[in-house]
């Protein structure tokens, strides 16, 4: 079978497309052939060398969608020809994989496989956030940052499912639109306005945010916390320019605010199964939708890469084989 790996750490030039063995599925396993593999910021860390992977040659990513082609003796969750998405699985960019079937959740027929590795990380990871560590409740308002990325896009729609008020940053008017199109009630040009005067215009200057997403805590920590209501949760999705900001901690004091961390790899595995099953239900049932921003075979797994760091698509990146 065909595989993206990489021998070494380095920049996006260190992947290709290798011939590997076919695994055979044991008892307790499935095997799945991919159908598409998703990109995530993580996986440059990995291939970077900023996380170790545990031996070479790696084949990297977490995220897939696929169709189920054989089964172990002691299956009995899904069978051939199961449609399933999945993540926090590691080697997902191979034709072939296994995994247990307690790893994998039913795609409905009307998402492509592509589509299914879009919806992996993004929104179990935006799930987690708002309801495992946020614990959302509906009529409360949400400041998503990033809406066009693939968390935020995802994060928007769970949180307007869910009930609640949304309040999306962009960087231009074709993200906002993205943001639009997810749902978002509101949409702040951030490089074009002050953020804390509108979100004040938006909410009333004696109110605040329930609860703010964050995919960059070091350079919006003291805005969050300006921003928050008292009693506001704060989910701290990422910290790529900074990994040990400084924490303002009188100001979280005084506003009795919860700073959360969320990190889908260590998150309990009954609350991923929790927000898998949650979320192809929400599929099935057409209430939520992927945002697929654009699709590469597995030999142009480098030009990816550098898409996805350069940040030059809005939405997922999916390697089809």
């Amino acid at each position: 079978m065909r595989t993206v790996v990489y021998n070494e750490y380095g920049g996006p030039e260190v992947l290709t497309v290798t011939e590997m063995e076919k695994p055979v599925p044991q008892d307790n396993e499935i095997l799945i052939k991919v159908g598409g593999s998703a990109l995530n910021p993580v996986d440059t860390y990995f291939r970077k060398g900023i996380r170790p992977v545990p031996a070479f040659p790696h084949i990297p990513h977490f995220d897939l969608g696929g169709v189920v082609d054989s089964v172990g003796k002691n299956i009995t969750k899904v069978k051939p020809g199961d449609g399933v998405w999945a993540t926090n699985i590691s080697g997902t960019s191979a034709e072939y994989l296994t995994a247990t079937q307690e790893d994998v959740f039913l795609l409905p027929d009307k998402i492509t496989e592509v589509e299914g590795a879009a919806v992996a990380m993004p929104f179990t990871t935006a799930h987690l956030s708002l309801h495992y560590r946020a614990n959302l409740q509906a009529g409360e308002t949400v400041l998503v940052y990033g809406g066009a990325g693939a968390v935020g896009n995802a994060a928007i729609q769970l949180a307007k499912v869910a009930g609640a008020t949304v309040i999306a940053t962009a960087g231009n008017e074709e993200k906002a639109d993205i943001c639009r199109e997810a749902g978002a009630d509101h949409v702040i040009l951030y490089k074009e306005t002050d953020l804390l005067e509108k979100l004040a215009d938006i909410t009333g200057s004696e109110a605040g945010i329930d609860v703010i997403l964050d995919m960059s805590l070091s350079e919006n920590l003291e805005t969050d916390l300006q921003a928050i209501k008292v009693g506001g949760r704060i989910v701290t999705i990422g910290s790529p320019v900074n990994n040990t900001p400084t924490l303002p901690w009188r100001v979280l004091n005084q506003k009795n605010a919860a700073l959360l961390g969320i990190l889908l790899f260590t998150a309990p595995k009954e609350e991923i199964r929790k927000a898998g099953e949650d979320i192809s239900a929400l599929l099935k049932n057409e209430r939520v939708k992927p945002h697929v921003g654009a699709t590469f075979t597995f030999e142009e797994a480098a030009e990816a890469h550098r898409k996805l760091e350069e940040k030059q698509v809005n939405g997922s990146i999916v390697l089809v084989p």
